[in-house]
């Protein structure tokens, strides 16, 4: 079973690198691709702690928030409370999005928050995407550019928390089945404790081929949120796709 990656020891390892800067930016990268008042009805797939959709109702969306880590939904729904924000936040597996209550006009899919299953689960997850839309509505996914992690890979790396956690990454690519396989072990004190995961690593034109095998009509792909082509160098991939109608 894939773990959780929106668990503390990932609140801890990668919030660092998500500063207020570089969500607004996002968020006003959303708004641009997702604009209101055609798109007000949005579903942060995958919300974590709700750093987007905390900042996307304040700009006058009505947001739903899903993720299946309860720790990760309580979070977002403090932080929510705590800026003043409405969002209303679900505990739940991505797979069974299109059972959600109500239609959206937008779906969004933030910082690599696909590809944990094996494929037919993934593309389980696009279909039901594109069933909660409503016509014309729109899906945005943000995620990790393969071909750009292939130029720099390293099979193990050392990274200190800010608790003094220390953290060993290792990883190792499997590439009969397209996936990166990763073991997390974190040591602090006299305690030690392991996480893996696995996670397909799926290049732009197979996730643009399996959008559009769900029913999305693909629109564009990007290197980044700041709208940049994507390039073979790109850290990211972000794709823009709609629900015909």
């Amino acid at each position: 079973m894939t773990p959780n990656a929106y668990s503390s020891l990932w609140f801890r390892l990668f919030m660092p690198l998500q500063s207020d800067e570089s969500t607004e930016n996002d968020v006003a990268f959303l708004a641009r691709q997702l604009p209101l008042p055609r798109y007000g009805r949005l579903l942060d797939l995958c919300c974590g702690y709700g750093r987007h959709a905390m900042r996307l109702a304040e700009r006058g969306y009505q947001v739903m928030g899903l993720d299946r880590d309860p720790e990760a939904v309580a979070e977002a729904e403090r932080r929510t409370r705590a800026a003043n924000q409405q969002v209303t936040y679900l505990v739940g597996d991505m797979r069974e999005v299109g059972e959600l209550p109500g239609t959206f006009d937008a779906v969004i899919n933030m910082f690599t928050a696909f590809g944990y299953f094996e494929d037919a689960d993934n593309r389980l997850v696009l279909e039901r995407i594109a069933a909660a839309l409503v016509p014309g509505g729109g899906f945005l996914m943000e995620f990790g550019n393969p071909v750009s992690v292939f130029a720099r890979f390293e099979a193990r790396g050392w990274h200190a928390l800010s608790d003094g956690t220390v953290m060993l990454e290792e990883r190792a690519y499997d590439a009969p089945r397209g996936r990166f396989e990763t073991c997390w072990t974190f040591v602090r004190g006299g305690e030690r404790r392991e996480q893996r995961f696995s996670h397909r690593a799926y290049t732009a034109p197979e996730l643009a081929a399996m959008a559009a095998a769900a029913g999305l009509g693909v629109e564009h792909l990007w290197g980044g949120m700041d709208g940049s082509e994507l390039e073979m160098g790109s850290r990211r991939i972000v794709m823009l796709a709609r629900k015909p109608g």
